[in-house]
């Protein structure tokens, strides 16, 4: 999705292709020996990881930045990783965990979202202005439960954030409704 985004907030065409990833197809392993995605193939490069990903595109189509030269490469690339430190390890719970699992993994996001409530400008997006950052954390809250949002969660800044950017057009048409959990 951060991939995705990052194109169509650049105007970029691609073509994409939809992975199994219970089924892997070859080839991808051949593009990355360890069948990881996301992968982008642009003529001879071939890039895989978000991150990675998105640096490559910011370099190829500097418009729009979303590794603004005022805030700096480096805040950008920390606050991203700090983004799928604090999340990631919690979304396969989060998806596939037990009910138990679930109620652990919705401290841990709560705990986040405060550490991120607390730092967030009172307008505007991570960094104060578009970052990869704020398409990561998109990427995570468009994988939890409605009734997991910073909004029911009482997380006021991080309420704002979430409004201004999953409804930008680009992160709508690229993120589905919020998952539901059964039982």
């Amino acid at each position: 999705m951060r991939v995705r985004v990052a194109l169509a907030e650049k105007g970029i065409p691609y073509r994409s292709r939809e992975i199994d990833l219970s089924a892997k197809p070859p080839d991808l392993f051949g593009l990355n020996p360890k069948g990881a995605v996301p992968v982008l193939v642009d003529g001879p490069d071939v890039l895989v990881g978000s991150l990675k990903i998105l640096e490559h595109l910011c370099e190829r189509w500097p418009e729009p930045p979303l590794f603004p030269a005022r805030l700096g490469h480096e805040a950008v690339t920390t606050t991203y990783d700090r983004i799928d430190g604090l999340f990631g390890p919690h979304l396969p719970r989060i998806a596939r965990g037990t009910p138990e699992e679930r109620v652990q993994a919705l401290s841990a996001v709560r705990r986040a979202m405060g550490e991120l409530d607390a730092e967030i400008p009172e307008t505007g997006f991570l960094l104060g202005e578009l970052s990869a950052a704020d398409l990561a954390l998109a990427s995570v809250m468009a994988k939890l439960p409605r009734d997991w949002r910073p909004t029911q969660l009482g997380f006021e800044r991080l309420a704002r954030w979430e409004r201004a950017v999953m409804q930008r057009p680009t992160v709508r048409e690229q993120t589905g409704p919020p998952m539901a959990l059964a039982g």
